[in-house]
């Protein structure tokens, strides 16, 4: 899914210049995901990233245009995360409620072991988000259109399917990094939210009994392709 990795391959080892440009941007970018994930963007201001970033105020402007850049490129990437893990998913698992299931666990177990990433998905979507929000949107209820189009789901209402499921994530996530959860916690989301479509006691507790995958994917801002 990430573009341009076959040409980032055929073009040889990078110069020195090439990876401190590409570690100057990685840590603006870092440091605004942290600050976004401690308390949103609401007086988010480019000296506060640099600091935190540990970069030269004017070595920002070498790199993005404007404070909303870097947000949108954090924003960006993160959405661009989310969708290679369907993608894998789907790849892998020829089971579309099986698929659907587990990008549920791996999107609600990502913010239980990961609150930096947890809060940041909620700041970002709650406070300004909306690139985030609507591709997250788009891509589920596009899940659902084709798992009802296939006999895999029951559903008269996909729209209102789709708000369901996902204001279920989302209060699913603001618990995961506010509270401790019980240990089944995601489980039951993820059966609630396949109980809606129509699936089967059995079946869910197939999907539930199926192990997280290896998706072999780095951290998250790490992969130099993603940037």
């Amino acid at each position: 899914m990430v573009a341009g990795h076959g040409n980032l391959m055929d073009a040889g080892p990078k110069s020195r210049s090439e990876r401190r440009r590409e570690d100057t941007r990685r840590k603006l970018m870092r440091a605004a995901y942290e600050i976004i994930a401690d308390r949103g963007l609401e007086g988010l201001v480019i000296q506060e990233i640099t600091q935190f970033a540990d970069v030269g105020y004017g070595t920002f402007y070498n790199h993005f245009p404007s404070k909303d850049a870097v947000v949108d490129a954090v924003i960006e990437s993160a959405l661009l995360r989310i969708l290679e893990i369907s993608d894998r998913l789907g790849e892998i698992m020829p089971d579309p409620v099986e698929a659907f299931g587990m990008d549920m666990r791996i999107c609600l177990h990502g913010s239980r072991t990961d609150r930096v990433w947890g809060w940041f998905l909620i700041r970002s979507t709650l406070s300004r988000g909306q690139r985030l929000r609507l591709g997250i949107a788009d891509s589920l209820k596009q899940s659902i259109e084709e798992g009802v189009a296939a006999g895999h789901f029951k559903c008269d209402d996909i729209e209102m399917a789709r708000h369901t499921i996902g204001g279920l994530i989302l209060l699913g996530t603001i618990n995961l990094v506010s509270v401790t959860m019980p240990d089944d916690y995601e489980g039951r989301l993820v059966t609630t939210a396949l109980k809606s479509l129509g699936i089967s006691a059995a079946k869910i507790e197939s999907v539930l009994a199926k192990p997280h995958p290896e998706l072999n994917l780095p951290p998250f801002l790490e992969a130099i392709d993603d940037l």
